[in-house]
């Protein structure tokens, strides 16, 4: 899923995702992610969530491309709650992705129960979205980190230094509008992301039987 190696593959062009870049983050994200939920929720589900970091000053998506076509992307949020939007707007449409995704795929039959603390933060922010809908700008924190919420990059372009070029890029993004770090979270028996995440310089903050924590100072 990430690169191990430092071995920077040239001709890499590092771009702010836009929506033509959609149809390849998509299919991009179902192969990377193949193993994980929002990698079995369908083409249409995952067009609207990775169309949320496109055109926003909270949460950010890029791209790496190489011949114009992409190999890799980064998304990340310097939002609390980066998908509080996301909900609200999309609430009744989700609402009937999910409910088809359930029938047609076991995978998300399986691990339905893991989502139900994203299940209870979308239904808290579609009611109280007339309360929510002005609490972005006071969400954001620049002592808090900013983070990253996910790294993909294409199979044959793992191991050439993608994936250390998207976090170097989004960190420095991340400095330039004046945040000090930058924080991302895998899952403990993730040891290849582990191993990546060590090697690329960010250092453990914390660890639960759920999820290993890093962050990186970018001062």
């Amino acid at each position: 899923m990430l690169d191990e190696k430092p071995q920077y593959e040239s001709g890499i062009e590092l771009t702010a995702m836009c929506f033509a870049d959609l149809p390849e983050i998509v299919r991009l994200y179902q192969e990377v992610f193949y193993d994980h939920f929002l990698g079995h929720m369908g083409g249409k589900f995952l067009r609207l969530f990775c169309a949320q970091f496109i055109n926003s000053s909270a949460n950010q998506g890029y791209v790496a491309k190489s011949n114009g076509r992409p190999v890799g992307f980064v998304l990340g949020s310097i939002e609390r709650e980066p998908f509080a939007r996301f909900y609200r707007q999309n609430f009744w449409l989700l609402v009937i992705l999910v409910t088809l995704r359930y029938f047609r795929d076991a995978y998300v039959r399986k691990h339905i129960s893991q989502r139900l603390g994203c299940i209870a933060a979308a239904l808290q922010a579609f009611f109280l979205r007339r309360q929510g809908e002005g609490e972005s700008k006071g969400e954001r924190d620049r002592f808090a980190p900013a983070r990253i919420l996910a790294i993909g990059v294409r199979s044959d372009y793992r191991g050439r230094g993608v994936a250390n070029l998207l976090t170097k890029h989004f960190c420095a993004k991340m400095k330039q509008v004046g945040y000090k770090k930058v924080g991302l979270s895998t899952l403990p028996t993730n040891q290849r992301a582990i191993h990546f995440y060590k090697k690329d310089g960010w250092i453990i903050e914390e660890s639960t039987p759920v999820s290993l924590s890093f962050i990186r100072t970018i001062v």
